[in-house]
């Protein structure tokens, strides 16, 4: 996070841009009071030196704002503000929204990696919501959220507008338009941008584009991307902690946010593995990357039958669609057997 420093007298991470009040107050009271040596404030900025983190408190017609000292060798300088109220709300709905739903919750959690949650959810998968408002570079978002990961937590982005931004799908992400002049009551808050895939055969317009790469129809079957409504924010905070919405990748290298069942789908049709890792978003993903969820209600897949080809399980979809509905998709093809089709 470019704005976050850590204040070394309590040893924590403080995002310079959206501190509480107490915060704000607190990193105000240190104008003219840091001297070189004291290291009190440190940027976490990932291309800092060690030795060039050190940071004062500047003020000029009353905006504050935290600089590097003169010579560090290192330039860059945070204003500092109070968080806004639309801001702390959202932080309270999907606080509120966990809380209800069983899951511990943690607010302006440090991950230890120079990012701080704004909404950290302890559950199977660790949880941590960013709540994003103003525009922001999508390196900067992927380099965010590439440390959480690291760290351990899973960041899911939040948007609290109408418009889809460049980052939209290089993260996992949800958005949702409604106002927040005030706190929205349980439930209410539409969740935007989450996924189904179901397997579609590439007939003319069944897709933009083929998932594949071909340049033509190919009459193959292919995970189709459908939007997965009726869903909320509180569906959400309640339903990634528990690994019942997942991260992946499409064939595009697009990340979604839908049902696990998808990661099954992914197999079975496309031979690949789509489970998400920031480091392999644009990279092939081999088998050697795949995981199965460790969410208990999976430890007995509804398998519909085990190829007699190489014993993978066999999504019970893909049954409906292949020539012999024992046969994985990749034995298909090595043993050159038709396309997939519906049978009568």
């Amino acid at each position: 996070m470019a704005t976050v420093v850590l204040y070394t007298p309590e040893n924590r991470g403080l995002d310079l841009a959206r501190l509480n009040q107490t915060d704000y107050e607190l990193i105000r009271s240190l104008h003219r009071r840091i001297k070189r040596g004291q290291r009190i404030l440190l940027c976490q900025k990932a291309s800092a030196k060690p030795e060039d983190r050190e940071m004062l408190v500047k003020e000029r017609n009353g905006r504050y704002w935290a600089a590097h000292f003169p010579g560090g060798g290192h330039d860059c300088s945070y204003v500092i503000a109070r968080e806004s109220d639309e801001h702390r709300r959202q932080k309270d709905y999907w606080a509120r929204a966990a809380e209800y739903a069983g899951f511990e919750v943690t607010r302006e959690l440090p991950t230890g990696r120079g990012t701080i949650l704004d909404v950290a959810i302890h559950g199977l998968r660790d949880t941590g919501i960013e709540l994003r408002h103003s525009a922001i570079a999508t390196p900067a978002v992927k380099a965010r959220t590439t440390r959480s990961f690291n760290a351990g937590w899973l960041s899911v982005w939040f948007l609290d507008s109408d418009r889809q931004p460049d980052w939209m799908h290089h993260v996992p992400a949800v958005r949702s338009n409604i106002g927040w002049e005030q706190l929205p009551p349980r439930r209410s808050a539409t969740a935007i941008g989450l996924s189904r895939f179901l397997p579609a055969k590439y007939r003319p317009g069944a897709f933009d584009r083929c998932p594949e790469g071909r340049g033509r129809p190919c009459g193959e079957w292919h995970p189709q991307r459908q939007p997965w409504g009726g869903l909320t924010i509180d569906d959400v905070a309640a339903m990634v902690p528990a690994r019942r919405i997942v991260p992946l990748y499409d064939l595009h290298g697009d990340v979604h946010l839908a049902a696990p069942e998808a990661l099954d789908l992914f197999r079975e049709l496309t031979d690949r593995p789509a489970e998400y890792r920031p480091d392999l978003r644009g990279k092939t993903r081999s088998a050697t990357h795949r995981t199965r969820c460790r969410h208990p209600v999976h430890d007995n897949p509804p398998v519909a039958a085990y190829c007699t080809g190489c014993g993978q399980g066999i999504f019970h979809l893909a049954q409906l669609v292949r020539p012999d509905p024992n046969l994985c998709d990749g034995c298909r093809k090595k043993r050159r057997l038709p396309a997939p089709a519906l049978r009568p």
